[in-house]
């Protein structure tokens, strides 16, 4: 189970399929991080694969590089910039930020360019991945440690005194025991309204409160409505295929973007399984 106070980003994903959607995410996030600069030495040596055609260097620097190259990648295998911790839930795992990434952006960042770019691309660039949601604490599942944890984010968001509109979204997975409304109301207690207020079509602000057996995993992140709920799979699809998957699926599952009858799946094709959200969202009212 996840320690205490790592951050990271939870996935959910289709069920039996959780190792190839982490392998996506990783490497995507990581690719994000260091488009934002991370990541100094690896991004180097990727820009010096080429370097001995401009001196006419022989075969010789190109093996060099490639040397180098390999043992950039063992070091980064021994050491990831995202490392899964196990949860042992079906179709949900976790990623653990390396200290690197976190001493240069947050992971919220990290995920929202990231669902930005599916968006803008129509590529989700991780098949099996459903959705991705960034993780900047954790706690134990009570609401007096939930409670505290949100204070911190509470000091960091919504104290300049600037108007934001906010929501909070709740969810949990194995775990009965915590009621919904006793966390939202005790995190909606500590935001000062006005200057803040409620919205919760499209917020300025969303706080993530996902609860997983006995642990709690919290956030702050923008874009929440206009990124699909940070579902990658809906953001890539066009207005159309996302009215298809949420009539379709009832909002239960999120297909593929719909094919045609010349490409429908045989039978012995791999089902998806449904996203494993127990409680959806909600908010103060």
């Amino acid at each position: 189970m996840m320690p205490y106070g790592v951050s990271g980003v939870i996935v959910t994903c289709d069920g039996g399929k959780e190792k190839g959607a982490l392998r996506d995410v990783a490497r995507n996030l990581s690719e994000r991080w260091e488009a934002r600069g991370g990541g100094g030495a690896t991004t180097s040596s990727k820009a010096g694969r080429g370097g001995g055609d401009d001196d006419g260097g022989g075969g010789g620097d190109a093996g060099d590089a490639l040397a180098a190259e390999l043992a950039g990648l063992r070091e980064e295998a021994k050491d990831p910039m995202f490392k899964e911790i196990g949860l042992d839930l079906r179709a949900c795992s976790f990623l653990k930020a390396h200290k690197s990434v976190l001493e240069t952006c947050s992971v919220a960042d990290l995920v929202k360019d990231e669902l930005e770019r599916a968006q803008e691309s129509g590529q989700t660039r991780g098949r099996h991945v459903m959705r991705m949601l960034p993780v900047e604490t954790v706690c134990y599942a009570g609401v007096e440690e939930i409670a505290e944890a949100a204070k911190k984010l509470v000091d960091k968001y919504f104290s300049s005194g600037l108007e934001q509109t906010f929501a909070i979204s709740f969810a949990r997975r194995a775990n009965n025991t915590i009621k919904r409304d006793e966390v939202i109301e005790a995190i909606a207690s500590m935001i000062k309204q006005p200057p803040n207020k409620v919205n919760l079509s499209d917020p300025d602000l969303t706080i993530l409160v996902e609860v997983m057996k006995g642990v709690a995993c919290l956030a702050v992140v923008r874009d929440y409505e206009r990124l699909c709920k940070y579902n990658l799979r809906m953001v890539a699809m066009t207005e159309e295929e996302r009215m298809h998957a949420k009539t379709v699926m009832n909002g239960n599952q999120v297909p593929p973007v719909p094919r045609s009858k010349d490409s429908a799946p045989k039978d012995d094709e791999p089902k998806e399984d449904a996203d494993e959200d127990a409680d959806g969202e909600d908010a103060p009212e």
